[in-house]
């Protein structure tokens, strides 16, 4: 309590900062008179747009499906065709050789 009053009786209950007279009435037009002009923005008509959003919307949904679609569709490579023949024909000739699967493993091993 005793600081309290000495610092009163130092700085005494004057407020040292002062305004001019008048400032603050002409304040708001000082302070947009120094600001720079603002340039236009272009606005853009949301409602016009809303269509296009749409189809665009669309167009993205149905080449994911068709991309989706054919991914998942592979066709029958060259290679899978050419390893059914092979196969078939390897069937036919152990046939006609007469060789069991116990002489083909025989044979594997050998090599």
């Amino acid at each position: 309590m005793n600081e309290e009053n000495y610092l009163r009786e130092r700085m005494s209950k004057k407020n040292p900062f002062q305004v001019p007279e008048g400032y603050f009435e002409d304040f708001a037009t000082q302070v947009m008179a120094n600001l720079p002009a603002r340039e236009q923005k272009m606005t853009v008509n949301h409602r016009a747009l809303r269509p296009w959003m749409y189809a665009a919307a669309c167009l993205l949904v149905a080449v994911f499906c068709v991309a989706f679609y054919f991914s998942r569709v592979q066709p029958e490579s060259p290679e899978m065709s050419q390893m059914a023949v092979s196969e078939s024909y390897m069937d036919e000739a152990a046939d006609y050789a007469m060789i069991d699967n116990t002489d083909i493993y025989a044979y594997l091993a050998e090599n």
